[in-house]
């Protein structure tokens, strides 16, 4: 082609788009939101297109910018999908007056790539758009990587992000005058130095760190070949590093730590605290005088659970510390028995540096006894542990996984990995584990951020996560892939489908959060990254948080402790959607083995070469 006809159709194409342009009124204000992590290439891919002109009617269409033009060889750019499934919202909270938001969905279009969503007959593009099938790997490391950020009583060495810090509260801890827990004097200091510190107050609990490992090993439970894939970037000389792979050498940080807190008697010790808020310091700098508070049976049941899973996620990698963790939760079991009242123990500081993390009294500890006879029944097939499940499951709601009812994690392992179930019982479950996600679906799919929520309260994004988490469970149990591609599409929401366009997480894509009420974060004036915040919440009560606003109330502010504060538990159900997602659709039960050939090849993960490679000991 001559110069001279390259350079007409050049002009041709930039007078056709002009002549575009003007088609569509008011063009200006419509914008694209979409996930800023991408999309996979067999999940759920929705988009939002706001502001559009009430009586407008509009063509979306996919855009590759690299692909040759058909009717202009010498262009690049041409379409490759056109959006048919359009669905319009109403909200006039989250709009401008005489417009709609549409809900675009090209989840038809399965080829990877890097793309645009464009309005035809206008220049509205969207950012790139990205198709791939390792979004939930690559965005997972991140989020179990904070767990390492949250240490406690050990130095902090980050070569990636250049992070460091000397080891904080060496001196954990005293013991703390309670009725009924003798054990120490008034005084007498008690060494449970370690674990995780749970978030921005540096107190460390032993539920929140129970639930939180327990669901970083339930994730590599469900994938494991995955996770010898899985590295965590530590220092050269990481203390113990190189027995187990990368994410067990993390979750040991916090098992070890509850180990700490087990008393000669089999029970546990609640929490590890300060009598005082610390101040904005970090955690080197937090001085205190910090306490151990009594025992509880919500507690132990907790820790017996977790060391339950430990007993059996440990075997084939560390048999000694599977060993260990039978111990451990055999003789707190035992302590269960021999109390099967509630202890309930509030000491009159408990709010004064630190929260609770215990039930409503009325409700009991049955929820964390059911879930500990579970996961002991599975990993050790005794059947006392088994009488007790089946005599008490129908005592406890069924419901959402939450720190106040974590009993459906035990029910869901029965279900997947307990032999010599009782087939009516567990066939009930089933059933009832299905109608409770097919509810949750049905509200998911009719908002067009896909929450479900009617209200948004304090830590609506994890309530958010473990949504999620059971339409995965749903998943696995039944295969149907209904429940895989609502998960795919409500995960969205974190990563910029929401009102705000706000990533919920720190330092990742998108519009980031970046301001996070997270101590040391804002001492060392550097945001620690994977830490998802606790998102909008109406009755906030912080003083920044904008109240009554639904999922726009949140700001990215220091001080909004009721909406921009993370804790360990958070990332925890995070990293479990993210690990679960990426097995169902790369290596799932019912997801893509056809594709894979051998299913035992590391190739059945469908990850890049660079993914393949082992993590290395030693830390490099």
């Amino acid at each position: 082609m001559s110069p001279f006809l390259t350079r007409k159709a050049c002009a041709f194409a930039v007078f056709t788009l002009s002549a575009f342009i003007s088609l569509i009124p008011d063009a200006a204000a419509m914008a694209f939101r979409q996930s800023a992590i991408g999309y996979h290439p067999q999940g759920a891919k929705v988009a939002i297109l706001e502001d559009v002109p009430e009586d407008q009617k509009i063509e979306v269409v996919l855009f590759d910018p690299t692909k040759r033009n058909p009717k202009f060889p010498v262009l690049l750019g041409a379409t490759v999908y056109k959006v048919d499934n359009i669905q319009a919202f109403q909200d006039e909270t989250q709009q401008g007056p005489g417009t709609k938001n549409l809900l675009l969905d090209f989840s038809d279009f399965q080829l990877p790539g890097t793309y645009e969503l464009r309005v035809e007959g206008s220049d509205v593009k969207s950012k790139p758009v990205q198709i791939n099938d390792y979004l939930y790997w690559d965005n997972l490391k991140p989020v179990v990587r904070s767990f390492y950020f949250q240490r406690c009583g050990s130095e902090i060495e980050d070569r990636v992000l250049k992070i460091y810090r000397g080891a904080c509260h060496l001196r954990d801890a005293e013991q703390l005058e309670e009725s009924n827990t003798p054990r120490l004097s008034l005084g007498e200091t008690l060494d449970v130095v370690g674990g995780w510190h749970n978030g921005s107050d540096y107190a460390k609990y032993v539920t929140s760190t129970a639930l939180s490992a327990a669901r970083l090993m339930a994730m590599h439970e469900w994938g494991p070949k995955a996770f010898q894939y899985f590295r965590m970037d530590y220092p050269l000389f990481e203390p113990g590093y190189g027995v187990t792979d990368d994410l067990h050498h993390e979750v040991k940080n916090g098992l070890e730590w509850l180990l700490t807190m087990q008393r000669k008697d089999g029970s546990f010790y609640r929490k590890v605290a300060g009598k005082k808020w610390p101040g904005k310091v970090g955690p080197t700098d937090d001085e205190q005088t910090r306490y151990v508070y009594g025992i509880t049976t919500q507690d132990t049941a907790s820790a017996a659970a977790v060391f339950a899973m430990a007993v059996r996620d440990f075997k084939s990698i560390d048999l000694g510390y599977s060993v260990k963790a039978l111990r451990a939760a055999e003789k707190a079991w035992s302590f269960l028995e021999s109390h099967p009242g509630v202890i309930y123990q509030r000491s009159d500081i408990d709010f004064s540096g630190s929260g609770e993390f215990l039930t409503p009294k009325a409700k009991g500890d049955l929820p964390y006894r059911l879930w500990a006879a579970a996961e002991l029944y599975i990993s050790t097939g005794k059947e006392p542990y088994h009488r007790y499940f089946l005599t008490h499951v129908g005592d406890v709601p069924l419901q959402r996984f939450t720190w106040m009812n974590p009993a459906i994690l035990g029910i869901t392992n029965y279900l997947l990995y307990a032999k010599n179930q009782d087939a009516t019982v567990a066939n009930s479950l089933k059933n009832n584990i299905l109608r409770l996600a097919d509810g949750l679906k049905a509200s998911m799919q009719a908002d067009i951020y896909s929450t479900g929520l009617s209200q948004f309260g304090e830590g609506s994004n994890p309530e958010i996560a473990e949504r999620i988490a059971l339409l995965l469970s749903a998943y696995r149990l039944s295969g149907d892939i209904s429940y895989r591609q609502a998960a795919s599409r409500s995960v969205t929401y974190f990563y910029g489908m929401n009102p705000l366009a706000m990533t919920y997480i720190t330092g990742m894509e998108g519009q980031s959060v970046k301001y996070p009420a997270h101590r040391w974060s804002q001492v060392m004036d550097k945001v620690v990254p994977g830490l998802l915040v606790d998102g909008p919440n109406e009755g906030a009560t912080d003083g920044s948080t904008p109240k009554g606003l639904g999922a726009r109330s949140y700001v990215d502010e220091a001080k909004a402790t009721g909406s921009n504060e993370s804790r360990i538990l958070n990332n925890a159900s995070l990293a479990f959607v993210l690990a679960a997602l990426n097995d169902a659709y790369n290596s799932g039960p019912q997801g893509d083995k056809e594709k894979s050939g051998d299913p035992n090849s590391p190739l059945n993960f469908k990850l890049a070469p660079e993914r393949l490679r082992p993590a290395k000991k030693g830390g490099k």
